[in-house]
């Protein structure tokens, strides 16, 4: 075999970086030293079989031991120098210090500043696990070691899994770093590349230095390599550097900065792929996102993402989430408080990276996947804080700006009246408000195929409609012989909305909620200004609660509601896809939520449509864990007319063009599978499934193993192939992980695919936070 040269640092990254996901960081635990470690004493202490002293030097044969300074030695003969503080031992020796034991055949050693030579040695550190053979060892002091002819590992047993084999090694126990020169790192015994230099950590501490390479294979890009460099510039701010070849693709050159200070975080991401060679162009992406408080009542959002194309994710990314991106935010947020005051100012912007064309309906683009810019959106909450009866006040301006449409300002004022009680078992409240709602439309001209015609011949539109909502619950509870609990939750609202025409208003950042049990009880069916749902109905509910003694653990949830209206629903939403309110209410919804043990949990929910006597949602996820390590998640999912439908077609290998079909609407009926087991005690197999039974195509499939053949190194492969862009067509990528438990960890990530719940809503990628955690609102 020819060895790979490499000039290579590998380094363990603490709080601010990531840190190896498999088996311990710091390799095998090194066996208690043979002989005891004394407690620190500037006095000398020897004790031998036989022992003669001569102008301050004694001889000593015999079991000799020698402590000072927290040190022992002990050998069958020993010369020390008690003026000098030198001890010459031989015919085998042993030497402990804190961190430190080593065996050799003689040494030279000076007590007094812990330096010294051992010749033919044996040593081990016994904070990481490393270990291994030198022919000689030079203590150098405050910490320091230099060894020639040496190897080092942090495997046990007679067969080391790795080990680097130097001419020379420096090991600092200050700084928590090795250097070996002229090395060669062995697999099994077989060499497997060779480096003029490696920096390797003898800690767990953050280092500068190379960070594992990422190592794969996909079908758009094929092989990739990704060496990141990291700079550990100080304990709160660092910065890594990440050049990664694509082999279809070229050279790309990636970065992060990230700060983290007292009332500050932020981090700082880009990416540039010079000349594309699938692509003919250059790319690139940009990350920015803080989080703060300016003053005690002061906090700032801030996030920015934009990338050079609107196929990048799908071209550059293996992640599902990530090619499935269609959004990326750009927006600063500033929240100011006090008590019964909240003011929020934001500037929001997006870049769409999916192109469709104009819908016929030009009121309704709230489906082309093109938010409205809000430049910016002013909001004020205030709230007395007098109790039964509360007076509060909702009010907002914004400025909604998009490309080749109508802009228009809205500003809205709500002034409320609240009163509540609660006395423990029951409760009730009541709330009346009026909303005042007026929209400016303005730049027609450069509005698409749109006239003033579109909003009733209107540029000013105004809305008033009045409010009422009044609730009440009670609370119960029994208990059982043998000490269960059952809870039973009943509770009713009313609500009164008026009804005004609002099929003029543009649709600018409103939508349809997904309807669940706590959102039966809310006061608007839509999310969004645009469209107040007008109401005469009564919501009626409850929830159930099975409650064990020992644990506490609620082992069964169950909850069941429905809205009754007393009139017909005259409002609307163009296009939405909308599913879960009839003529005369709701659809009927159920959930359950069982517990039966601390390692099954199971949760299903139910929305069932009376009028039409189908089940319009119906989403169902079960999970099996154990503390031996096996994990079984099963999930189902089904949602009628979920979305507009919409139709790609391709122009070109390249690019595909995305159209909405007017009044038709997508159903989604999907199945998942994950599953994690340990096979023996050292491979796990892991994989997921997420099958598309509306579309008839697999979603994700990824198959793999882990294996853990000792403590101190560890390996996953998987294969995983997904829907890589909106036509459905399919990718495959191949990963490969590494771990050389106190060295450092090679590979891509394999875990988080299996996980993370089988349906996780959750955006993996970066995301500003949605809510300004550091600052409560009263």
């Amino acid at each position: 075999m020819t060895p790979l040269v490499l000039g290579v640092s590998i380094v363990c990254v603490g709080a601010l970086a990531a840190k190896p996901s498999i088996a311990a960081e710091m390799g095998c635990a090194v066996d208690t030293p043979p002989i005891a470690l004394p407690e620190p004493s500037a006095d000398s202490t020897l004790v031998a079989d036989q022992a003669s002293l001569q102008d301050e030097v004694a001889e000593a044969t015999g079991n000799v031991r020698l402590e000072r300074n927290g040190q022992a030695l002990e050998a069958p003969f020993v010369r020390y120098d008690r003026k000098s503080g030198r001890a010459q031992a031989r015919d085998g020796l042993q030497y402990y210090r804190p961190g430190v034991f080593l065996t050799a055949d003689s040494g030279d050693v000076l007590v007094n500043d812990e330096t010294g030579e051992f010749n033919q040695a044996n040593y081990s550190i016994l904070t990481n696990g490393g270990r291994g053979q030198a022919a000689t060892v030079n203590a150098l002091g405050a910490g320091r070691f230099e060894l020639t002819d040496a190897n080092y590992t942090t495997c046990d047993g007679e067969t080391k899994a790795w080990l680097l084999s130097a001419n020379r090694i420096e090991l600092d126990r200050t700084s928590g770093r090795g250097e070996a020169f002229d090395t060669v790192m062995r697999f099994y015994g077989v060499p497997v590349f060779y480096s003029p230099y490696l920096n390797f950590p003898i800690d767990n501490r953050r280092h500068s230095g190379v960070l594992p390479p990422t190592i794969g294979s996909t079908s758009d890009s094929g092989f990739e390599l990704a060496v990141p460099y990291y700079f550990n510039l100080a304990p709160n701010y660092d910065a890594t550097v990440v050049p990664r070849v694509l082999g279809k693709r070229g050279l790309q050159l990636g970065g992060q900065l990230r700060y983290l200070y007292a009332h500050h975080r932020g981090e700082f991401d880009g990416e540039y792929l010079p000349s594309d060679n699938e692509y003919d162009d250059d790319r690139a992406l940009f990350h920015f996102e803080h989080i703060g408080q300016l003053t005690p009542h002061l906090g700032i959002e801030a996030n920015y993402t934009r990338v050079s194309d609107d196929q990048y994710f799908e071209d550059l990314s293996n992640d599902l989430a990530g090619t499935s991106t269609s959004q990326l935010e750009q927006a600063v947020r500033l929240t100011a408080v006090d008590t019964g005051l909240r003011f929020t100012l934001l500037a929001q912007d997006f870049q769409t990276l999916d192109d469709y064309d104009e819908d016929n309906d030009n009121l309704d683009r709230a489906f082309s996947n093109e938010p409205y810019k809000r430049m910016p959106q002013a909001r004020l909450e205030m709230l007395t804080p007098s109790t039964p009866v509360r007076a509060g006040l909702d009010a907002e301006f914004s400025n909604f700006q998009r490309d080749d449409d109508i802009d228009a300002y809205r500003a809205e004022a709500r002034p409320r009246l609240l009163w509540g009680v609660d006395r423990g078992g029951w409760y009730a409240n009541s709330e009346a408000s009026y909303r005042v709602t007026r929209y400016q439309l303005r730049n027609f001209d450069n509005a698409n195929n749109f006239s003033p015609a579109d909003t009733g011949g209107d540029d000013v539109i105004t809305r008033d409609i009045p409010q009422f909502t009044f609730g009440s619950g009670l609370r119960f509870a029994r208990s059982f012989n043998d000490g269960w609990v059952q809870t039973l939750e009943p509770r009713a609202q009313y609500l009164y909305t008026g009804y005004e025409d609002q099929s003029d208003i543009p649709i600018l950042d409103s939508g349809v909620a997904d309807l669940h049990f706590d959102r039966l009880f809310s006061d608007n069916r839509f999310v969004g200004s645009d469209r107040i749902g007008d109401a005469n109905q009564l919501t009626l509910g409850v929830s159930s609660r099975f409650i064990e003694p020992q644990s506490g653990r609620t082992v069964a949830k169950v909850d069941f509601g429905r809205v009754t209206g007393f009139r017909d629903l005259r409002v609307n939403m163009p296009a939405s896809g909308e599913v879960g309110y009839g003529d005369r209410g709701s659809d009927y919804v159920a959930g359950l939520e069982l517990r039966p043990t601390e390692h099954i949990t199971a949760r299903t929910t139910v929305q069932y449509d009376p009028d039409d006597s189908r089940v319009n949602r119906a989403t169902a996820t079960a999970s099996y864990r154990t503390d031996a390590g096996y994990q079984l998640d099963l999930g189902y999912r089904r949602y009628n007319d979920y979305r507009p439908l919409r139709e790609v077609d391709r122009i070109d290998d390249d690019t595909t063009r995305t159209t909405l079909v007017s009044g038709a609407y997508e159903d989604l009926e999907q199945t998942a599978v994950g599953l994690r087991a340990p096979v023996t005690e050292n491979l796990d197999v892991l994989g997921r499934w997420n099958y598309s039974l509306e579309e008839s195509q697999n979603v994700e499939t990824l198959a793999g193993f882990e294996y853990r053949p000792s403590c101190c190194w560890a390996g996953r492969v998987a294969w995983r192939r997904y829907v890589a862009n909106n036509d459905g067509s399919m990718d495959t990528a191949i990963m490969f992980q590494f771990v050389l438990n106190g060295l450092g960890q090679f590979g891509d990530t394999v875990q988080s695919f299996v996980d993370d719940d089988v349906y996780d809503d959750n955006d993996r990628g970066r995301s500003s936070s949605s809510s300004f955690d550091t600052i409560r609102f009263p």
